[in-house]
């Protein structure tokens, strides 16, 4: 957490004490209560452009003046992020103005608007992954009832969030009144109650949407995806990475993409197109597996495999060598079962009726300068980037 951020986590916190009384850190005066907060309904279906609304309501017993929750989304489940007043990111998390709204308010006599005050604090993956953080407090007021929605969550559903029933858990929720307390001889306003840990669902439909996109200056890149795509269109290749060895990796091309199977894809001018497919909820897993290629259906942090980049040299499968990568969710990397060194790997296309040699030192040093042949046997002076040649009596895609 950056230094601006938690000095603003603490100015609210300040001005949610000040209007209220004591708050969290006076823990020697807490209860706990059989109150509690529960979610709205909600079905998303996975990539779907659309926003989704998430309600938190309270059931209570009786008037609250403020609260504080942590709210751990499930993987693939996002708020939507807006920028604050100060160009902050900030979750979009809107207090409930509507129909039975539980928070104090005034009309203006001329215009009949409604004129709310209050505070709102939220923040999502600062204390921890997946996790949105929130606290609200009506000034020192009472809310109006005792029992209601509290706030709207607005979220967007990845294509790889998990189909069918997915956990969103309620922790740390902790509920102030108005209530006189004495703290160390002296009278304070605010009591503190602390909710039980709660776990609500909401509901994926088990179909997904994913956009895959290659770009045209790098003409390499890599996908999963948690349905079938049966047919490639043209211009987009696949291929799984099946073996590899001294500074060389063995791709094999596909002619389809089968759910949960990570592949390197190729477009010679850049690609960019949408999938939709039914998902199997059976198959779901966090990592895919295809040999040596693995996918991240959750997002990964790694720092040993190799990773597609293009140092300057073209695209090629470079060593991470103790370097941290977050892996996105929809991505790939290899991580082959014995590693020698090589600090990147070339990529050849193995069709099974090719023997393939060693083209490359362990340390990615070419051997010899490489000559060309077309798939027909002619030599080839100036071989062109995205064709495919036989070099040394194997197939070659030249990179750059």
């Amino acid at each position: 957490m950056d230094l601006r951020l938690r000095r603003r986590i603490l100015l609210f916190l300040t001005l949610v004490c000040s209007a209220s009384g004591a708050f969290a850190d006076n823990t020697y005066h807490q209860k706990e209560t059989d109150d509690y907060v529960t979610l709205g309904d909600l079905t998303v279906e996975p990539g779907k452009d659309e926003v989704y609304k998430l309600k938190v309501n309270l059931n209570g017993t009786q008037l609250y003046t403020a609260f504080e929750m942590d709210i751990e989304l499930p993987s693939g489940l996002e708020p939507v992020m807006e920028k604050d007043s100060k160009g902050d990111m900030r979750p979009k998390v809107l207090i409930w103005r509507g129909q039975g709204t539980i928070y104090p308010y005034t009309v203006d006599e001329e215009t009949g608007d409604r004129d709310f005050s209050y505070i709102l604090f939220a923040s999502y993956g600062v204390i921890g992954k997946n996790i949105l953080r929130m606290a609200v407090s009506v000034n020192g007021k009472d809310f109006t009832a005792k029992s209601g929605t509290l706030v709207t969550i607005y979220c967007k559903a990845s294509p790889y969030l998990k189909p069918g029933v997915d956990d969103v858990h309620i922790t740390n929720c902790h509920l102030t009144t108005n209530e006189n307390v004495i703290i160390d001889g002296k009278e304070m306003r605010g009591q503190q109650y602390n909710c039980k840990d709660r776990t609500e669902t909401i509901n994926a439909l088990a179909h997904s949407t994913a956009t895959i996109n290659v770009s045209a200056k790098n003409q390499w890149g890599s996908c999963v995806v948690p349905f079938d795509i049966p047919e490639l269109p043209s211009g987009l290749k696949a291929y799984t990475v099946t073996d590899r060895e001294s500074g060389i990796a063995y791709l094999k091309q596909q002619s389809s993409i089968l759910a949960y199977t990570p592949v390197l894809l190729y477009a010679e001018n850049g690609f960019s197109g949408t999938f939709s497919g039914d998902v199997d909820e059976t198959k779901y897993k966090e990592v895919a597996q295809q040999n040596i290629i693995y996918g991240a259906i959750v997002p990964q942090t790694k720092n040993n495999g190799f990773v597609l980049q293009n140092l300057g040299e073209g695209v090629k499968l470079y060593a991470m060598s103790g370097q941290t990568f977050e892996i996105p969710a929809g991505k790939c990397w290899v991580e082959p079962t014995i590693y020698n060194g090589a600090k990147y790997m070339e990529m050849v296309i193995d069709d099974g009726t090719t023997g393939i040699g060693s083209a490359e030192c362990s340390n990615g040093a070419a051997q010899h300068e490489p000559v060309y042949y077309s798939l027909d046997g002619k030599r080839v002076e100036n071989p062109l980037p995205g064709n495919i040649y036989i070099v040394d009596g194997q197939k070659v895609l030249k990179l750059k």
